[in-house]
């Protein structure tokens, strides 16, 4: 892995036009590209030989990833921690970079519309590269600012340094490798988020309740600050199973959520863990891994974390607005 920094001088010295006109070219890139109607999926129906005989999250150290490893964790796991991939002074700088541009985020539009800075500047085609448009972009943009997130390519200067910094630490070649094919990334679930303690449980849920299933799919999870366990900042709730299919939704709130209720009731080989995250860790779980926010009344931390979703160039959930690599 690379020693690589990212500090908020480098950041602000990026050329923002330069940047702009990239992301607008990575979307370009998949506006009229349909996913393969065969994909060849990294999941199966059914496992071959017996499950692991104790549930787990497993962890690597950063030095020791390859894409067999993260192969075999996912296979058995259906999960991967990976030890202290960012440096403090990444996971900081990204930090700053999370709080101005949900501030910029927040700002009336006419000012947003009148700056261009590291911090705000999506690209032009953002909102016709969405299939409902404007109205979609407004909803997109609408959930984010209330769930205290937002998008990416928002700021299409971090949007690149991130995908240099995660070149850098030789990400794009373990995931290129765990998918089989060349990554690309989604615009709607590559999400820069800030999260307080929630005073109400949230959903357990899987991304492919709502993305879909005949895909594949790599998430990567980075929290930017220590989280998880009893440290008084949210991580995630998990149940540390490799799953093939997605949960019945019978009983739960959302059409894609699964309820408190199921998980209690035996109907999966496990209880709930709450892993504990070192700021710069990675979380690396698929679209079948059943999850939420962790939830404790007691919490009073902010969290922060850039969340990532990969797929392969021709298993895409083409709802989920792919941009290239």
């Amino acid at each position: 892995m690379s020693s690589v920094q990212l500090s908020r001088e480098i950041l602000e010295a990026r050329d923002v036009v330069v940047d702009r006109e990239s992301v607008a070219q990575r979307l370009e890139q998949y506006r009229d590209v349909i996913p393969s109607d065969n994909p060849a999926l990294i999941v199966g129906k059914e496992r071959d030989g017996a499950p692991p005989a104790e549930p787990s999250v497993p962890e690597v150290a950063a030095e020791d990833l390859t894409a067999d490893t993260l192969r075999a964790a996912m296979a058995d796991h259906g999960a991967l921690i990976v030890r202290n991939i960012f440096s403090k002074a990444e996971t900081d700088t990204l930090i700053h970079a999370i709080d101005s541009i949900l501030d910029a985020c927040d700002s009336p539009r006419k000012v947003r519309k009148r700056l261009a800075t590291t911090y705000y500047n999506p690209p032009g085609n953002l909102e016709s590269i969405m299939p409902n448009k404007r109205k979609e972009l407004a909803n997109l943009r609408l959930f984010n600012g209330i769930a205290g997130a937002a998008m990416c390519v928002e700021a299409s200067s971090i949007a690149e340094a991130l995908l240099q910094l995660f070149e850098a630490h030789g990400l794009k070649k373990l995931i290129g490798e765990y998918l089989g094919e060349p990554p690309c990334l989604s615009v709607k679930k590559w999400v820069l988020r800030r999260n307080a303690p929630t005073k109400v449980a949230p959903g357990w849920h899987q991304d492919g309740a709502f993305m879909g299933t005949d895909i594949n799919t790599l998430n990567m999870w980075v929290p930017l600050t220590t989280c998880g366990g009893e440290t008084g900042a949210p991580g995630m709730d998990v149940i540390p199973q490799r799953l093939y299919n997605i949960a019945s939704a019978e009983g739960a709130d959302f059409y894609w959520s699964v309820s408190d209720e199921r998980i209690r009731s035996g109907a999966f080989n496990c209880l709930p863990l709450a892993p504990v995250f070192n700021a710069g860790d990675a979380f690396f779980f698929d679209h079948f891994y059943l999850h939420r926010t962790q939830y404790r009344e007691d919490f009073t931390k902010l969290r922060y974390a850039v969340e990532s979703w990969f797929f392969g160039t021709t298993t895409f959930p083409k709802s989920q607005i792919p941009i290239a690599w």
